[in-house]
C-alpha cells in the first residue's frame, strides 16, 4: 500500500461551538478555565451571520462561542437540531491550495472555495468540508502574517491569565450513539 501524500496539518488551531448562552460560556471559560477572552463578533459580522461570537484563548487553544441572533444564521440552524455543540474543528496547514486539491482528489467534500481575507498583517485563506460527524465541519486555514483575529472580529481584553497552563489540543474525541 502507498503512503498518502500529508495534507499538511499543522495543529488543531480551534474549536468553534455553537451555544444557546453565550453569557454562560463566556463565565465557564473566564471564571472557571481561566481563560482570556480576545475578540468578539463586530457588529457588522453579528448582522451578517445572524450570532453573536466571542474567542477565549489560553495558550495557543482558541474556544469560538458562537450564539444565534435571530433565525437563519448557522448557530440558530445547528441549535434547531442539537445541544449546545462543536460545530467547526479549525485546522491549521501549511498550503491551503495543496489541502484543498488533496481533500478533493480524495473524495472530500467542500462546502466552498478557498476564502481569502486580508489585514494590515497579511493574509488568511480558509475553506470548510462537511463531515461524517453530522452538522460539524473541518475549517483548514493557512495564516501568513495575518493577525490573531478571526475575519469581522474586534480585539477585547478581558478574562484570566492561563494559571492552568494549557497549551495546545492534543486531540478531540467524537462519540456515537450507534456504528
Amino acid at each position: 500500500m502507498s503512503k498518502l501524500e500529508s495534507l499538511g496539518i499543522k495543529r488543531l488551531e480551534g474549536i468553534h461551538y455553537y451555544v444557546h448562552d453565550l453569557e454562560r460560556s463566556r463565565r465557564f471559560y473566564i471564571d472557571k478555565l481561566d481563560f482570556a477572552e480576545t475578540w468578539r463578533s463586530s457588529p457588522d459580522l453579528e448582522k451578517q451571520g445572524k450570532q453573536k461570537a466571542a474567542c477565549f484563548e489560553a495558550g495557543n487553544v482558541q474556544v469560538v462561542c458562537s450564539s444565534p441572533v435571530g433565525e437563519g444564521g448557522r448557530a440558530a440552524r445547528f441549535l434547531s437540531k442539537h445541544p449546545d455543540g462543536v460545530g467547526t474543528l479549525v485546522f491549521e496547514v501549511e498550503d491551503v491550495e495543496k489541502t484543498f486539491r488533496l481533500i478533493e482528489q480524495r473524495g472530500g467534500t467542500p462546502i466552498c472555495d478557498i476564502e481569502t481575507f486580508r489585514d494590515d498583517g497579511g493574509t488568511l485563506r480558509q475553506f470548510s468540508i462537511t463531515t461524517p460527524f453530522g452538522d460539524t465541519t473541518f475549517r483548514f486555514r493557512q495564516r501568513d502574517g495575518y493577525g490573531p483575529l478571526w475575519p469581522g472580529a474586534v480585539p477585547h481584553q478581558g478574562g484570566g491569565k492561563n494559571k492552568f497552563g494549557f497549551e495546545e489540543i492534543d486531540h478531540t474525541t467524537a462519540n456515537f450513539q450507534t456504528m
